[in-house]
């Protein structure tokens, strides 16, 4: 329901309490009263003021009550006791305390509109109509409190009521228009649909000019289920004014969905003939033709509107459309040079005639349609990165590489000049040219997503991991619901081991994309290291469920059972299978030697954490693997010697010198 009260502030007591004892009504916009007041009650209610803007609420409060003590007389004192505990959201305080300023004022409007209110907080409807109506009959002209008046009456089913007071407030001087659609959308919703369509009639009389009116009128058809009406309507909206674009697709809408489209057809020929020159109109038509099947008439109404309207490019457009779809890439083509002859400024079509010389391997042809441009003050910039693109597809790195360094000289100060460079250095692995462009840009612009990610896995790449994870830990901050910030970011706190931080990022990212598979793993592996196997398993099955053949989830889900000591035999062929797709990848090899080592096959579990080792020796945990399955078979001075290596590749662990002394 909408609310039109005001309600008090702090400041508006100072006022209030300067009426204690006199009994005289104040609202908001009152003067200031000169009747008798207690000085004591008024210092404590001025402090109660200036305590609730210190945003002190039970202090302010407390001072109130102490003014009630000193002075019972006073509605204004029980008024902001009253207001207060309504902000507090204590609204059964508030009505007990707003109810004691009515009975010293009953006509106290200020006490009966909060009361409303508070009734309508509990959804005590009833009550808070009663106390409208008494409002109504002491301030007969009061627009809002009618308005929701109004509202209430209809909430309580009392709907010959709610039209009269509708009716009383057009009549009072009610003229915005969606005060007054908003009371239709209330019947309607109550489904007094006779009302709803009364009301809605009654604007359509004052504002024909609107679409509005129209489409609620169809709406209350639709609701009764009268799809025919619905339509009556719509289309009286479209023959009215072609613009009212809302209506004509409503329309289109029931059309299609009943495969009407001679109706469909007819309608807007009806609407052509009253406005020849509706381009939208005649590109409609055209579509619903091609739907209809028939493809002739279809390319010829798409012919017509490009002679009609040669200066506006969606004509060209919607015919090339056409006959791609027919599959005439020529004629397509064709259309498209035809477009750019009439036209230079057609930059769309330029783009699509682009695309086809492209995937026709004729990049010569495609930087042509550019190099007119580059002459032009409005599309300098934007041609010379078009060309540059282009040079960089057909594999001239170096061409264009300086095409864009030159622009640089020249118009460092557009945006997407260091941008291009950057991304043209990125992708050649010279990252930190492309860190200083990156950073360049973003001294321009930082409203950019693709940008910070594009820095963020640049700074990954140099190994710069620290900057990487500062890079994301501020774009996350620019970007809170972006699901790629939040993957990276913590993604990057996961693998400088803060699990319970990368866990609230990781999560915030499969909150905006729930299937994501890269953030679901890391995920999984955050809460694998804390030891919360049950997220992890959770997460670990859907994998599964969602991707059963990929390596990567098979063997972190077989590592995971192989670390708890469970269902090894299924985590072993989790584990062989992911060798199967890589075979040589070392830390699958190294979990299917640790599921061995589990299942107590210390020969197997030697044989595959050695592979593994061959293949990348620079993990500690590996080398403490195969420290254990040479401790288990008794081969001391190799178990020695690998627990060593670990220790020298990760002296943080602690277990590696317990093994170790145990041995001496």
């Amino acid at each position: 329901m909408k609310k039109l009260f005001t309600i008090f502030t702090g400041v508006i007591f100072l006022s209030l309490v300067l009426a204690c004892g006199s009994g005289q009504k104040l609202r908001q916009s009152d003067s200031i009263p000169q009747g008798s007041y207690d000085r004591e009650a008024m210092d404590h209610m001025i402090d109660g003021a200036i305590a609730e803007l210190l945003g002190q609420p039970q202090t302010a409060l407390l001072e109130y009550h102490q003014a009630a003590e000193i002075d019972s007389s006073s509605p204004g004192i029980y008024l902001a006791m009253a207001e207060n505990y309504y902000m507090l959201g204590e609204f059964k305080s508030s009505i007990r305390q707003v109810s004691k300023a009515l009975q010293i004022d009953s006509d106290n409007l200020a006490a009966l509109e909060l009361l409303a209110i508070t009734y309508e907080k509990l959804e005590a409807y009833s009550k808070a109509l009663n106390v409208l109506e008494r409002y109504a009959e002491l301030q007969p002209g009061d627009l809002e409190i009618l308005y929701n008046l109004t509202s209430l009456q209809v909430i309580n089913k009392q709907y010959d009521k709610a039209f009269l007071t509708y009716r009383d407030l057009v009549e009072r001087g009610l003229e915005d228009v969606e005060y007054r659609l908003g009371i239709g959308h209330l019947f309607l919703q109550a489904t007094a649909f006779e009302y709803a369509e009364k009301i809605y009639l009654d604007i359509l009389t004052d504002f024909p000019a609107r679409e509005d009116p129209y489409l609620a009128l169809a709406a209350v058809s639709k609701a009764q289920g009268d799809t025919t009406r619905a339509e009556v309507w719509y289309r009286k909206a479209a023959l009215k004014n072609p613009d009212f674009n809302d209506a004509k697709m409503e329309l289109l809408n029931i059309y299609e969905k009943n495969d009407q489209y001679d109706k469909a057809i007819t309608f807007y020929q009806a609407l052509l003939e009253k406005d020849s020159t509706n381009l939208d109109n005649k590109i409609a038509l055209a579509k619903l033709y091609y739907q209809n099947g028939d493809t002739l008439k279809a390319a010829r109404c798409f012919r017509k509107a490009v002679r009609d309207h040669p200066n506006n490019e969606s004509a060209y457009l919607s015919l090339a459309s056409l006959q791609k779809i027919m599959g005439d890439t020529l004629a397509a083509t064709k259309t498209y040079e035809r477009a750019l002859e009439k036209n230079t400024t057609f930059l769309t079509i330029r783009a699509r005639l682009r695309d086809i010389y492209v995937d026709k391997q004729r990049i010569g042809r495609a930087i042509e349609l550019y190099e007119p441009l580059k002459n032009a003050d409005s599309t300098y910039v934007g041609a010379n990165i078009e060309i540059s693109n282009l040079f960089m597809y057909r594999g001239d790195t170096l061409q264009a590489i300086e095409q864009i360094e030159s622009l640089l000289q020249t118009d460092s100060e557009d945006w997407r000049v260091p941008l291009t460079l950057g991304r043209y250095y990125f992708l050649v692995n010279e990252n930190s040219r492309a860190a200083d462009l990156f950073n360049q840009v973003l001294e321009q612009r930082q409203d950019i997503p693709a940008l910070w990610v594009l820095r963020g896995i640049n700074y990954m790449r140099m190994d710069s991991v620290k900057q990487a994870l500062d890079n994301f830990l501020q774009a996350v901050q620019l970007f809170p619901k972006n699901a790629e910030m939040n993957f990276y970011t913590g993604f990057l706190l996961n693998r400088e081991r803060n699990y319970s931080q990368a866990i609230y990022y990781l999560q915030e990212s499969l909150d905006r994309e729930p299937d994501n598979i890269q953030a679901m793993t890391t995920l999984a592996s955050a809460y694998d290291e804390l030891k919360n196997f049950n997220q992890s398993e959770e997460l670990y099955l859907k994998l599964i469920e969602l991707a059963p053949e990929n390596p990567l989830i098979l063997n972190n889900y077989a590592y995971h059972l192989a670390v708890r000591g469970i269902r090894l035999e299924e985590a072993l062929r989790m584990g062989l299978r992911a060798i199967e797709e890589d075979s040589e990848n070392a830390a699958y090899l190294d979990t299917v030697g640790w599921i061995y080592f589990r299942l107590q096959d210390y020969e197997k579990a030697v044989e595959y954490i050695r592979k593994s080792i061959t293949l990348q020796g620079d993990s500690a945990e590996v080398y403490e693997h195969l420290g254990d399955a040479y401790s288990q078979l008794d081969e001391n001075e190799k178990a020695r010697q690998a627990y060593e290596k670990a220790l020298e590749l990760d002296p943080a662990k602690s277990q590696l010198k317990i093994k170790l002394n145990l041995d001496k």
